[in-house]
């Protein structure tokens, strides 16, 4: 199911610039893409680190297998070597505890920041559905034109057409201003 997302995301992302150009995909959707990527390259820096882990947990059975043949006696060594290595088997335990601090804390940024941004990408779209749900008229200011006359040619109040344009001086419109009229 994920490797289908994945999938459509990534085919999403190939064709979003000519669809954005067209205006054929909202500004929402433009956002659902680009969180998708930013979930790619999460999944990506994971596998990376994981990969990261791993090396450090072989390097550690290695030295742990050489310090159990060494203490067995099956080969000779000094102490000064045993000691050596248990330094160097403590010193990797220590860098593996940081690495997966470190893991932990770029995913959970990354995480926060995807929250965030599809929060944002949330919000945006239900404004552009609240805009949508709007039944109305689109008017363009034309020289000589007032609010007034404007509202009284479409049989609805100055104060309905300013709430909706979120104007708050009717007097302060300008031609070629692209106007909301709502329905009566």
């Amino acid at each position: 199911m994920k490797r289908r997302l994945f999938c459509l995301a990534a085919l999403l992302l190939a064709v979003l610039p000519a669809y954005a150009q067209r205006g054929v995909i909202s500004p929402a959707q433009q956002a659902y893409a680009q969180q998708a990527q930013i979930l790619r390259d999460l999944q990506r820096s994971v596998q990376v680190l994981t990969a990261r882990v791993e090396a450090v947990d072989t390097r550690l059975s290695a030295m742990a297998s050489r310090i159990e043949a060494l203490e067995r006696g099956g080969e000779s060594a000094t102490k000064d070597e045993v000691a050596a290595l248990r330094a160097d088997l403590n010193a990797v335990r220590a860098s593996q505890g940081t690495l997966r601090a470190e893991i932990v804390d770029d995913i959970a940024g990354k995480m926060a920041a995807l929250q965030a941004k599809q929060a944002a990408a949330q919000a945006r779209a239900a404004r552009e559905a609240a805009a949508a749900a709007k039944s109305g008229y689109s008017h363009t200011v034309e020289a000589g034109q007032t609010l007034s006359a404007i509202a009284q040619h479409y049989k609805v109040s100055v104060k309905a057409i300013m709430r909706a344009n979120n104007l708050t001086d009717p007097s302060l419109i300008r031609v070629g201003q692209v106007l909301f009229v709502p329905d009566p």
